[in-house]
């Protein structure tokens, strides 16, 4: 007898029939339990970016670009302040007379015909005559009000040094730039320049020295304000910022103050350490646009603004006030703080569709497992006795009916075992007769 395929046999049909009705429907609901959740997921990625998009236009960037502007505002309002300050200086009584007083004393030495050169020559290792230390003893405690001022002094009309603070390099000054331009302008601020009398980054505020009575210009005061204030404000704002940082530089790109190095005196208004050159994508953006915003960067928030010019609009001649640049940044895991359970479910269902995935590979290959035991199971109940009745047949068809069947299931099966049995009886009885005729007919 020919061996049939597994496919074509009986066993082999029942095996994958068992299969396909096991494995199609759990198949069928994993696949629309992943889709579903894939769905879900990809929902709550676009509402996460969505959300964090809101957060950081309106909340996060908006705020941290208006605490940039305050800080601006802030400087402003405080070297405004600190201008006016050397301007009251410079008309109080004490200054005014020194300043008089002191051009008809340096006259009367005959220091005011001769040249820069000779008088330089007489006072080498002394820088003023200490004719009124009253007026020296009032610039002293001006400085003790007034901390962030590193030094002040001021000259009379021919530029000779009057009353100072701390020695300056020089006796005479009028050949300075900033003499010359506040002598004419009545008032001139400088650029963040390194004072060598004070020993630090300042900004020079000069005013002119006018007598009230008959606005003649009777000399030229220098305050030389240092930086620390600015640095003092930026420290301030900064502990205001969960994991804030504010850095405050030229326009140029040259740092003024720095909380995030404490404002490390190796890093202030170093050439190296230039943000225009050395800082990343979102600090070159924040000095390439306008006067206030934000730039979002992959790991923080960046907020900034620069100094305005109205502050010092009717005080100072054609000043365009202070070229800075404040930047306060917060990182994005702390900006982002607000949404970051959202990210937890967005996580919680990447893994949940791992998840299904395994279970659904899982499922499969049990379901595959109990239908092939099954299978098994079932085909053997079938095919013994099929394969029992085959061997009856083949035995009855060589002449042997002597065997007979026992069949235990009660189905078909039985029935077809029961017929079988009454056919086998049959043709015994007629083999049998067969058989007597056949003794009859030789006898």
């Amino acid at each position: 007898m020919n061996k049939r395929s597994f496919t074509k046999s009986l066993h082999g049909k029942l095996t994958l029939q068992t299969l396909v009705v096991g494995l199609v429907p759990v198949i069928i609901v994993g696949l629309i339990a992943y889709q579903s959740l894939a769905e879900l997921t990809k929902t709550a990625d676009e509402r996460l970016e969505q959300s964090r998009l809101e957060l950081s236009r309106d909340v996060v960037g908006m705020n941290l670009s208006a605490t940039a502007r305050r800080l601006a505002q802030q400087i402003d309002v405080f070297m405004r302040e600190r201008i006016l300050d050397a301007i009251v200086w410079a008309k109080a009584p004490t200054v005014v007379d020194a300043a008089k007083g002191a051009a008809l004393e340096h006259a009367e030495r005959g220091l005011a015909g001769l040249t820069i050169g000779d008088v330089e020559a007489q006072f080498k290792t002394v820088k003023n005559l200490d004719l009124f230390p009253r007026a020296n003893g009032f610039l002293k405690q001006q400085i003790a009000l007034s901390p962030h001022f590193g030094e002040v002094f001021f000259t009379d009309a021919n530029g000779f040094n009057v009353a100072l603070t701390n020695p300056t390099s020089d006796f005479v000054q009028r050949d300075e730039t900033w003499w010359r331009q506040t002598w004419n302008n009545g008032l001139h601020i400088g650029s963040v320049e390194f004072d060598e009398s004070a020993g630090i980054w300042s900004v020079d505020v000069s005013v002119r020295i006018d007598d009230s009575a008959t606005n003649t210009p009777l000399g030229v005061m220098k305050a030389v304000l240092g930086v620390s204030l600015i640095q003092e404000v930026a420290t301030a704002h900064a502990s205001e910022i969960n994991g804030g940082r504010v850095t405050v530089a030229t326009r140029e790109g040259l740092l003024l103050a720095e909380t995030a190095s404490q404002h490390s005196r190796d890093r202030i208004m170093h050439d190296s350490v230039n943000l225009r050159s050395t800082g990343d994508a979102a600090i070159r953006e924040a000095f390439a646009s306008g006067d206030r915003g934000y730039v979002l960067g992959e790991q923080r928030v960046l907020g900034y603004a620069k100094l305005g010019q109205a502050s010092y609009d009717n005080l100072v001649p054609n000043f365009r006030g202070f070229d800075w640049v404040v930047l306060v940044e917060q990182p994005t895991n702390v900006a982002f703080a607000p949404i970051q359970g959202l990210a937890s479910v967005q996580q919680g269902l990447e893994s949940s569709k791992q998840i299904i995935v395994v279970v659904l590979l899982a499922a499969v290959v049990f379901v595959a497992l109990i239908s092939m035991a099954l299978a098994n199971v079932m085909s053997r109940k079938i095919t013994v006795p099929l394969f029992k009745l085959r061997e009856l047949a083949e035995r009855v068809s060589k002449g042997d009916t002597s065997k007979t069947i026992e069949v235990k299931s009660d189905d078909e099966i039985k029935d077809l075992a029961i017929a079988f049995e009454r056919m086998r009886k049959s043709i015994s009885i007629a083999m049998r007769k067969i058989r007597e005729n056949r003794t009859k007919s030789a006898a």
